[in-house]
Formats: C-alpha cells, structure tokens, sequence
C-alpha cells in the first residue's frame, strides 16, 4: 500500500509543479508558456481553471503526505511489535559482560618508574 501512495503522491508532485509553471505569474510574459494557457482555455478562463486545479493538488499533496506519514509509521511500528514479540527470538542476556580485571586496593594500575642511581 506504501508503494501505491507513493507512486500516486510523485505523480501529483509532478503535476503540481507543471500546474504551478503553466500559471502567468504577475508580470504577464514571466509564466512557463507565456501566454499559451490563454489559447487552451481561453482569455478568461484560464485563471480560474488553473486556479481551480492547482488548488485540488495542493490538497492531494497535503492529504497525500499525511497518509504516507501515517503509514509508514504505522508499518515501523508494527515491524518492530513483530520482532519484539516473536517466538523462539534471543532473549537479552540477563547477566552483565564481564568487566575488566580489577586492580586490587592500595597498589596502583600504572608501574613506577624505577629510581635512577645515585
């Protein structure tokens, strides 16, 4: 299901981007076609088509990001009941590893350099 809604949430990227690029910004030769959405939908009716259509991948993009967020934590989080959970896994060593020899009180770790002669 994650591979399906990430398929569907590039697609919207991508048409999102174009939807975005085919808009005339607010100086009028600055869009991608510069002008040529003006004879596919018309004079006028370009703004509010492509107003209309960016809007809808917008929210597609939004609801898109919410439910692969949620199903990939979803899935981590299952993942990881599984692996806790499962039968016959290792358990944890109970005992703590042994630790370095210890030095015993009243002698230090470190030799002591030998007196020179006098």
């Amino acid at each position: 299901m994650t591979a399906l809604l990430m398929t569907i949430y590039v697609v919207v990227c991508v048409l999102l981007i174009l939807a975005v690029l085919i808009q005339q910004g607010k100086g009028a030769s600055m869009g991608l076609l510069s002008g040529a959405g003006q004879t596919w939908f018309g004079p006028a009716g370009s703004k509010t088509l492509l107003m209309k259509i960016t809007l809808g991948l917008a929210a597609g993009f939004l609801a898109l990001s919410v439910l692969l967020a949620l199903a990939t934590s979803s899935s981590r989080r299952n993942a990881l009941a599984a692996a806790t959970a499962a039968p016959g896994a290792p358990a944890a060593p109970s005992t703590p590893p042994p630790s370095s020899p210890s030095v015993p009180p009243g002698t230090d770790s470190v030799p002591k350099p030998a007196s020179a002669p006098k």
